[in-house]
């Protein structure tokens, strides 16, 4: 079993999330939150290998966060002048809310309806590492079950 745990947000980083794969399934424990920090729950899912006809990783930019975050970021130099703490407090807002238009997403294709897992940008590698540990899982239990696979092998 391959466990891969990542974090959900980008300001609050320490909201996490937790994939586990094996041999049968694709296990998911997701934190729920209220406003992106508030822990609400988590969101668990049991998902058959054989349910799983495909899994896809794509990056999105999604302009209206970034907008804002690049709102507050300006804001911030120009009250920076007035106070110096207010406006590196909306500096760092601002990067945080702009970082977060930025998402890399791993699409889980489920008996025809997708299953989206959304992580920030510098979470892209595990998420890459857990599109192909599945799709080496989906190849797998295809094998098993191929017979013309099966007697090629057995006769080599």
């Amino acid at each position: 079993m391959k466990q891969f745990q990542f974090s959900t947000s980008l300001l609050f980083f320490w909201v996490k999330g937790k994939v586990d794969v094996d041999n049968r399934f694709v296990k998911t424990n997701l934190s729920n939150t209220i406003l992106g920090f508030l822990p609400a729950g988590k969101d668990q899912q049991s998902i058959p290998l054989k349910n799983i006809s495909g899994s896809m990783l794509s990056t999105k930019y999604f302009l209206k966060p970034i907008i804002i975050g690049l709102f507050l970021l300006f804001f911030g130099f120009g009250t920076f002048g007035e106070t110096f703490l207010g406006g590196l407090t909306l500096i760092i807002i601002g990067i945080g809310v702009a970082g977060s238009g930025i998402q890399t997403i791993l699409n889980i294709e489920k008996s025809g309806t997708p299953y989206f897992i959304s992580v920030p940008f510098f979470e892209k590698q595990k998420m890459q590492m857990l599109n192909n540990t599945i799709q080496e899982a989906l190849a797998e239990d295809t094998d098993k079950t191929d017979l013309n696979l099966f007697f090629d092998k057995k006769s080599q």
